[in-house]
C-alpha cells in the first residue's frame, strides 16, 4: 500500500510543476484518492428481511 500511494503522490506532484515544500500535501491526496477507489469496490451489506412472527389464533 504504502509504494501505491508513493507512485500517486510522485504522478500528482510532477503533474503540479513539482512545487517545492508541499509532500504532505500529495501525501494525503494520495491516500484520499486511493481509499476512494477501495471504497467503490465494498459492497452494502443485504438488508435481512424483517422476522416472521406467528398469528395467534383467537
Amino acid at each position: 500500500m504504502h509504494d501505491e500511494i508513493q507512485r500517486r503522490a510522485y504522478q500528482l506532484w510532477e503533474a503540479d510543476g513539482r512545487p517545492e515544500g508541499l509532500d504532505q500535501n500529495y501525501w494525503f491526496k494520495a491516500v484520499s484518492e486511493i481509499a476512494a477507489d477501495a471504497a467503490k469496490t465494498i459492497k452494502p451489506a443485504r438488508k435481512r428481511a424483517a422476522p416472521r412472527t406467528k398469528k395467534v389464533a383467537a
